[in-house]
């Protein structure tokens, strides 16, 4: 099911998911998510507070909807994306979310279930020529740290990676036109340039380079039991019609920008 996400319209209370939380059961994955809106997300995010926010975002609402039918407790930590990643693949009993399916990515992981499609797309700034990546190949440009698009930019030869440990970092650069171009999926762009109070029509939005496949996944060798538990979960939630109304509660999303001087955290590129 592919849905467009407008972040227009007026404010949305948003499910609630703060508050004490019970703690996983040793006999259940152990799940994983960071800051990655509009999929994993928390109100106020850690780059702000030391307090931790709100959990929320269109991926951690499915999911947390698939753990009650998966008969799993529901408890989703977030933290750093590369320590995320890191742990899970290196540890057992491990489920991730959002990840991108990725050929850099496809034998390091279990894939459960396909959450979403978006498009990983290249987006420039004024006069900037985004109609493949290539003509870019030779300017700054901007990325998610530890990202599928950081390992399809290597893989490709680039020089001129500019990685960050979020997205809004990159919006905020495009903004300042401190880089040239942004590699990243299209929903992510188009929150990360409203979280920093941006002009999306600013930017050039180019090739799109591939599908951005966005899963539910885990540890390598999860058992297949495993895996079909939580794709089945996903087959109710669209069944019952709780896929589509957590897309609406999403299609109505207004984003808030923080100004920069209230961030407090992970402020300095992966690059520098």
């Amino acid at each position: 099911m592919r849905i467009l996400f407008a972040f227009l319209a007026a404010s949305l209370a948003l499910a609630p998911h703060s508050g004490a939380q019970a703690q996983v059961r040793a006999d259940e994955l152990r799940l994983l998510a960071a800051e990655l809106p509009p999929y994993t997300f928390q109100i106020p995010p850690v780059s702000v507070t030391e307090t931790p926010g709100v959990k929320q975002g269109f991926v951690y609402e499915l999911v947390s909807e698939m753990a009650k039918r998966a008969g799993h407790s529901g408890v989703i930590e977030f933290m750093p994306w590369d320590a995320a990643q890191r742990i899970a693949q290196t540890q057992p009993n491990i489920g991730i979310l959002a990840l991108t399916r990725s050929p850099e990515r496809e034998a390091k992981y279990s894939w459960l279930a396909k959450i979403y499609t978006d498009d990983l797309v290249v987006v420039g700034g004024a006069g900037i020529d985004v109609s493949g990546l290539d003509k870019v190949k030779d300017r700054p440009i901007g990325v998610l740290s530890n990202s599928g698009a950081e390992a399809l930019l290597e893989e490709r030869g680039f020089k001129r990676i500019r990685p960050h440990r979020e997205e809004w970092m990159n919006a905020r650069l495009m903004q300042q036109r401190r880089i040239d171009a942004w590699l990243a999926p299209r929903l992510m762009v188009i929150y990360g340039m409203r979280e920093v109070g941006a002009n999306l029509e600013a930017l050039n939005f180019g090739e799109i380079v591939r599908q951005s496949e966005i899963y539910l996944a885990g540890s390598k060798d999860l058992p297949d039991a495993e895996v079909q538990k939580w794709r089945k979960a996903l087959e109710e939630v669209k069944a019952d019609g709780t896929y589509q109304r957590i897309a609406d509660q999403y299609n109505r999303l207004k984003v808030e920008p923080i100004p920069d001087d209230m961030r407090l955290r992970f402020s300095q590129p992966v690059w520098e």
